[in-house]
């Protein structure tokens, strides 16, 4: 009985010196960051103040603007899947739309919510692309307010 509480103490105590030279040598704020949900969102622009967002979101209806912390975002998409991004992507390139990527941290609710219209993306007519992005947007507004 007592040789296995040594083992076990033994095991403990290696055990936990691993773990405190791997926390202090290598940088798992990398690990941190793969384990969070984000989404990607497609801006048409970023502004220090809301009339200028409001200007930029009135050359395309879908947009809407999203307050991060006092800065104004005009976002016409939300997405979670490379490929929806890819097809997203290619359909606002068609449309003469300029715009840039970016991440926002989000919980597993909302990106469970926009994968199931992400499918629809894969699978349909671009026709129904605006539809589409329209739900995703209204999603991320809910997820918002």
């Amino acid at each position: 009985m007592k040789q296995n509480i040594k083992i076990f103490l033994i095991a403990l105590i290696l055990g936990i010196g691993v773990a405190m030279f791997i926390n202090a040598k290598f940088d798992t704020s990398i690990i941190t960051s793969a384990l969070e949900a984000r989404i990607t969102y497609f801006s048409l622009g970023t502004y220090n103040n809301l009339e200028d967002a409001e200007k930029k979101s009135n050359t395309y209806k879908p947009s809407f603007i999203y307050n991060d912390k006092g800065i104004y975002k005009v976002l016409i998409g939300v997405y979670t899947d490379s490929q929806s991004m890819a097809l997203m992507s290619s359909y606002f390139q068609d449309k003469n739309l300029v715009f840039t990527k970016g991440e926002i941290k989000v919980n597993n609710n909302l990106i469970n919510n926009l994968k199931s219209y992400e499918v629809l993306i894969k699978t349909s007519n671009s026709s129904y692309y605006e539809n589409i992005n329209n739900s995703l947007l209204d999603t991320f507004k809910e997820y918002i307010n």
